[in-house]
């Protein structure tokens, strides 16, 4: 069998037997003043998905990243129990919840919600995010699946669906005396539906809770672009893999569309985005080149682009001051959005200057450093620059 084949019938299976425990899961007083006997019973059956799933992975139990983690997850909870939300799959917030936020020892980039308020993230997932507001995005999409009770909802779904396409094709093949063959192929097209019609409740669910995560973000201490740029982020990482159409077998909105919809709703409520506040891992830095010297030279530098070492200048400041004003101007105008062709220099080729703005000058010192005339200086600075914004193009055109 075609291990996505296997994969899916182990998706039905799962939920098969997540339905019969929620069948078993007897109805209780709640055990909080807050909590309904209808939120209790989703916290003990929350509870008996937990003590399944601490049967089969180890935890990370790092004091660091456990209050990284749980220190941001609880302020994204509290803002969640706080702030009516509109469902467009499952059930408007907010709800009562206690949210737990636990770390899973996987490499996997990944996190889940378990019904009830139980959040599981992988250590992958915490290498891969590059800031606080990326990983707030995260905690701020899981806590909107329990919020809004997406996986009873998507048990619901799916029983309504055995029912309405397995049950009738069941009948069918037995009352219609069908050859045994045709039977066969009658219960693969059911359960082929039956997958599909899933699919398509998970990918409704998933879209709610990227915008229900933007709810909870923007009355948060946390940039709701972290959100965005962690799917851009994600959307380029898919890029490098091969390309599947998983068609049916699809459980969550394609990355690309995810962006436009998130891009969409930010630019909805008026959120400037600013995607190089939000993650290091974009940002033009200002580095030391000898970190034995933290007075000595700098270097403006994009991943594996230097773009300029400055020196130091008696009026425009140390190597250090002007390495951090010119990363910090750049930082300001790629975010505003930049074209190659306004990537210029000035009327004396002394200096570069991007939409009309001077953002190096290039002095006697830095051409002297640089082995170079001041013209072939400021060239080079351009190009740099430009190579930056065409790395910058092809990581967005996904």
């Amino acid at each position: 069998m075609h291990w996505i084949w296997k994969r899916f019938v182990l998706l039905i299976a799962i939920m098969g037997l997540v339905g019969g425990l929620l069948a078993q899961a007897p109805t209780q007083e709640p055990k909080h003043p807050d909590l309904t006997p209808r939120d209790q019973q989703e916290v003990e059956f929350g509870k008996k998905i937990v003590a399944e799933i601490e049967k089969q992975y180890k935890f990370i139990t790092d004091p660091e990243l456990v209050e990284r983690v749980n220190r941001i997850g609880q302020v994204l909870a509290e803002i969640a129990r706080q702030t009516p939300t509109e469902a467009r799959y499952g059930e408007s917030g907010p709800a009562p919840f206690e949210y737990t936020f636990r770390i899973i020892d996987e490499k996997d980039v990944n996190a889940f919600s378990v019904p009830g308020g139980f959040i599981f993230v992988n250590k992958g997932l915490l290498d891969f995010v590059s800031s606080d507001d990326e990983l707030a995005a995260v905690l701020a999409h899981e806590i909107a699946h329990a919020a809004h009770r997406h996986v009873m909802k998507l048990i619901r779904d799916d029983s309504k669906v055995q029912q309405s396409v397995l049950l009738p094709a069941l009948l069918v093949g037995v009352f219609g005396r069908l050859p045994s063959q045709d039977f066969a192929g009658l219960m693969t097209g059911a359960q082929l539906y039956r997958i599909a019609r899933v699919s398509s409740f998970s990918q409704e669910a998933e879209t709610d809770s990227d915008l229900t995560a933007l709810e909870y973000l923007r009355r948060s201490p946390y940039n709701p672009v972290g959100l965005l740029v962690f799917m851009e982020r994600l959307a380029a990482e898919e890029r490098k893999r091969p390309q599947i159409d998983w068609g049916i077998f699809r459980t969550h909105p394609i990355t690309r569309e995810r962006v436009e919809t998130i891009k969409r709703a930010l630019q909805e409520y008026g959120v400037p985005i600013r995607r190089r506040e939000v993650s290091p891992a974009l940002q033009v830095h200002a580095l030391m080149l000898n970190k034995e010297q933290p007075d000595g030279l700098y270097e403006v530098r994009f991943e594996g682009i230097q773009i300029f070492v400055p020196a130091d200048h008696p009026e425009l400041g140390s190597s250090r001051a002007r390495a951090v004003q010119i990363a910090s101007l750049l930082n300001g105008l790629l975010d505003d959005g930049v074209q190659l062709y306004e990537v210029q220099l000035s009327v004396d080729k002394h200096a570069v200057l991007l939409k009309g703005r001077e953002v190096v000058r290039i002095t006697e010192q830095d051409a002297q450093l640089a082995g170079k005339s001041v013209e072939e200086l400021a060239e080079a600075t351009r190009e740099a620059i430009r190579r930056l914004l065409w790395s910058d193009a092809v990581r967005m055109s996904f």
